[in-house]
């Protein structure tokens, strides 16, 4: 008997499901949805994958919280700190609030800066500064003092030659002013420091100590020096317009008492001042500068100085024993600097010819310094530092268009340059500070001016011009063929004359250190002239009339004309004090040319 087959099991999709249904509370809890039963398997699939989703959402926004919370700042304020920044930031979002805040503050300020105490507080503390002044004066003379100690607030220093003392960087506000020094009464003055220089004007302080009266006056005109200055230890006078000081010392002072006096552009003098002698010291000062001059004393042409009263004689550079005779000594009027151009080197040219050396020579030190060795050298003049001299450039032949060289040496810089060349110069001089040529090659023809540095050149002629004659201080006379020209110092141009001028003789004028007074010698009734020519009022002061009195002649300083006398019987130097006072014999010299616009041609 066959055996009947079984019917097969129902496939999942074509009967329902055997799983126990969810209880309805089960399900809120676990979030699953309550399916119908009557629901299909496709809905079935849809909620479980809703469920899934929200559950990797949960996961991830979770994960997010846990990372920003890492991130989080861990220094948030706390407590009062919390409450300060609150407040501020309250504080700053009400414009009400931050408007009245800030006017309040600045209400406070201009007020504190209205009160001067409370204003210099606040200025000070910002670190604001100004500056004083005071005049110290002695009260016995009215003359200013040297070197007394001047303090204001936190400052301190000391007044200079003409009794001032300025002070820097001084606090402001009410402080005291304190002055003093030895031998003299202290003083004591409550001021008050404001904007600006703070001009506390004179103080007169009352000596305390012995007093001594000097007068200082110059040794040749017996003219009081203005602020000439003794000076012994810590104690300094100064001298009034006569010449008269009061130094004061302090008591019980050893004796005798070494007292300096000194003024500008004079030697240093010291006194030994007896301290039992009340009556006043008169003490003669003697110029600083050197008069230097060649002398053939020992059989040589040495170069000596010495100071006008003979004091401080020495040899300044010793004489080869090769030197010719024309030898020249040009002081400059400015400084202490001699040029001198001699052959004393005894260097030959490759022909044998015995050169010619230019040298500046220190008139305190004697320090030499060599410029130029040539063939011929002229020197012009000195204008300032510069010194200016016309060489013949070394192996150039007597046919070269540039054998001559007009050039001029800085003695500051110690370098030279060149300000013209030619086969020849037919004439060069110094005027006025400017120098005037003439070249001979006719490439250049004409009549030039250049200042000393080379700058300002002009062409104020450009025919031939054969010579250059200074007729007058600011007058120069021109010889161009066979006409005649005149040229005025500062002019751009020249004018033809319709003859010779009334004077062919040419003057040689030497200027003193400012170009103000300028001297020149003159031939009357065989006698030598010494004049002195003002060029603010264009007047000529006569010196001295002497028998041999000539070139050269030149400033010593301002106040000192030296002048040569040559004669049968002697050839010597002479100083001269322009201020007064009777002529001085310095030295017994050897003949010499001195600069001052020469050129021989």
């Amino acid at each position: 008997m066959t055996k009947e087959k079984e019917p097969a099991a129902s496939s999942p999709a074509n009967q329902p499901s055997s799983a126990p249904p969810v209880p309805d509370k089960l399900a809120a809890d676990l979030h699953v949805p309550i399916i119908p039963d009557s629901q299909d398997d496709s809905e079935i699939d849809k909620a479980v994958d809703d469920i899934a989703t929200k559950e990797a959402d949960q996961v991830l926004a979770a994960e997010d919280a846990e990372v920003a919370k890492a991130f989080e700042k861990t220094d948030q304020p706390k407590g009062l700190k919390a409450k300060i920044v609150n407040f501020l930031k309250a504080w700053w979002n009400n414009p009400k609030a931050r408007y009245g805040t800030i006017a309040g503050l600045l209400v406070v300020v201009i007020a504190a800066l209205a009160i001067p105490p409370s204003r210099y507080f606040v200025l000070n503390t910002v670190g604001i500064r100004s500056s004083a002044s005071v005049t110290v004066i002695d009260q016995s003379t009215q003359q200013p003092l040297k070197n007394v100690n001047v303090q204001v607030a936190n400052q301190t220093t000391t007044t200079d030659s003409n009794g001032v003392a300025k002070l820097t960087k001084v606090k402001l506000g009410a402080t005291q002013l304190t002055i003093s020094r030895r031998a003299f009464a202290s003083v004591s003055k409550k001021v008050t420091v404001g904007w600006g220089s703070n001009p506390y004007g004179n103080f007169a302080i009352k000596p305390t100590g012995s007093q001594y009266d000097f007068i200082v006056t110059d040794f040749m005109s017996n003219k009081g020096i203005n602020k000439a200055e003794a000076t012994a230890g810590d104690a300094v006078a100064a001298a009034d317009e006569q010449g008269i000081l009061v130094l004061t010392v302090e008591p019980n002072q050893d004796s005798p008492l070494e007292v300096v006096v000194k003024a500008d552009g004079y030697r240093e003098e010291k006194v030994s001042l007896n301290l039992d002698d009340k009556n006043q010291q008169a003490v003669k000062l003697v110029p600083d500068r050197k008069h230097v001059y060649a002398s053939k004393r020992s059989g040589k042409f040495d170069l000596y100085s010495a100071d006008l009263d003979g004091k401080n004689e020495k040899v300044l550079l010793a004489g080869s024993g090769l030197e010719r005779s024309d030898i020249l000594v040009v002081p400059n009027p400015a400084a202490h600097k001699v040029a001198l151009s001699s052959s004393r080197e005894n260097s030959r040219n490759k022909d044998g010819y015995l050169l010619t050396t230019l040298n500046i020579i220190d008139s305190d030190s004697g320090e030499k310094t060599q410029i130029a060795q040539s063939e011929s050298i002229q020197v012009i003049d000195w204008i300032g530092d510069r010194l200016i001299f016309v060489q013949v450039a070394a192996g150039a032949s007597a046919s070269n268009p540039n054998r001559q060289r007009l050039v001029s040496y800085d003695t500051a810089s110690k370098t030279q340059k060149e300000l013209a060349s030619s086969n020849y110069f037919n004439g060069a001089i110094s005027a006025g500070g400017v120098i005037y040529y003439a070249p001979s090659d006719a490439t250049n023809a004409g009549f030039y001016k250049i200042n000393a540095d080379g700058s300002s050149k002009a062409n104020l002629q450009n025919k031939p011009t054969w010579s250059i004659i200074r007729s007058q201080y600011d007058q120069l006379s021109l010889v161009v063929g066979a006409d005649w020209y005149s040229y005025k110092l500062g002019d751009v141009t020249t004018t033809k004359l319709g003859g010779p001028p009334s004077s062919q003789q040419n003057r040689i004028y030497n200027d003193n250190s400012n170009r103000k007074q300028s001297l020149w010698v003159e031939k009357r009734d065989g006698k030598g002239v010494l004049l002195n020519y003002s060029t603010s009022d264009k007047k000529d002061t006569i010196l001295k009339t002497l028998s041999g009195l000539t070139n050269p002649v030149y400033w010593l300083n301002d106040q000192y004309v030296i002048y040569r006398v040559q004669t049968d019987q002697e050839t010597a130097d002479y100083a001269l004090n322009i201020n007064g006072g009777e002529p001085r014999k310095l030295s017994d010299v050897t003949g010499t040319n001195g600069g001052g616009g020469l050129y021989d041609y």
